[in-house]
């Protein structure tokens, strides 16, 4: 009979050899959204839609659960008195921009993860700024903030033509991937274009040249063929669609 703690023994020889890293359990950002308020200034084309969502959407979706506040106008030269209104709120502000669609919610989320567990006062980002709320409360100017790269392509100020088709590629392609990693089948998936809000169930084949938008729900087991345009429209489970042009469950 084998020994009990030989046995154990050899198994954890076994397992660290195929494991020689310890294995860390993922971090959790929850408490970001009962700590930190987000200021985001919106810009001249923070309007702008991209795949469903105004650019201003995209960075409001970034800053998930946590408090936010939306200023139309901001003076950047002057932002310690445009903030101290706000200190009182949350322990720290993250300052965002309205044009800036490329942020994750998991970026933001490290950024301030990062700036609290260092204990910083003022942090610049590629575009944004984080400060802890004593600071703002207390300081007459910002003294050298430490400055933090963190992700700037998705910190990429979006204005010029080249940089909104640039995003729109970017955000379209996330979507897409968002709904194959859920089991939908998209076949010649550039030719594809789905909205933010679009639904698609387990299942659903799509094929080349088809367009789905608004709060259109493509129900399980459904095939969507070449050649339709969906709108706000319902596609109840195991339908073939062909070649239609359904805006709110009507073909036009």
């Amino acid at each position: 009979m084998i020994d009990e703690m030989v046995l154990e023994e050899k198994i954890n020889q076994e397992v660290s050899a195929i494991l020689p890293e310890t294995i860390v359990s993922a971090k959790s950002f929850d408490w970001v959204d009962e700590e930190c308020l987000a200021i985001i200034v919106k810009q001249p084309i923070s309007d702008l839609q991209i795949c469903g969502k105004s650019q201003l959407d995209w960075v409001k979706l970034a800053c998930g659960k946590m408090p936010k506040v939306i200023l139309d106008n901001f003076n950047e030269n002057n932002i310690l008195q445009e903030l101290k209104p706000y200190a009182t709120e949350k322990k720290y502000i993250i300052v965002l921009f309205g044009d800036t669609p490329l942020l994750q919610k998991n970026t933001v989320a490290s950024a301030l993860d990062y700036f609290s567990s260092r204990n910083l006062s003022a942090m610049k980002l590629p575009r944004g700024f984080v400060f802890s709320a004593s600071y703002l409360l207390s300081a007459d100017e910002i003294f050298a903030p430490v400055r933090k790269n963190i992700e700037p392509d998705q910190f990429l100020q979006v204005v010029r033509p080249e940089q909104i088709s640039y995003a729109f590629d970017v955000i379209s392609q996330r979507i897409k991937d968002y709904h194959k990693s859920n089991g939908v089948i998209l076949l010649g998936e550039n030719t594809i274009f789905i909205d933010a809000d679009v639904e698609i169930e387990t299942g659903v084949i799509v094929e080349p040249f088809n367009v789905i938008k608004g709060n259109s729900v493509i129900e399980e087991e459904c095939y969507l063929k070449s050649g339709n345009i969906i709108v706000d429209t319902v596609v109840r489970k195991g339908t073939v669609v062909e070649r239609k042009h359904l805006v709110e469950g009507k073909d036009i």
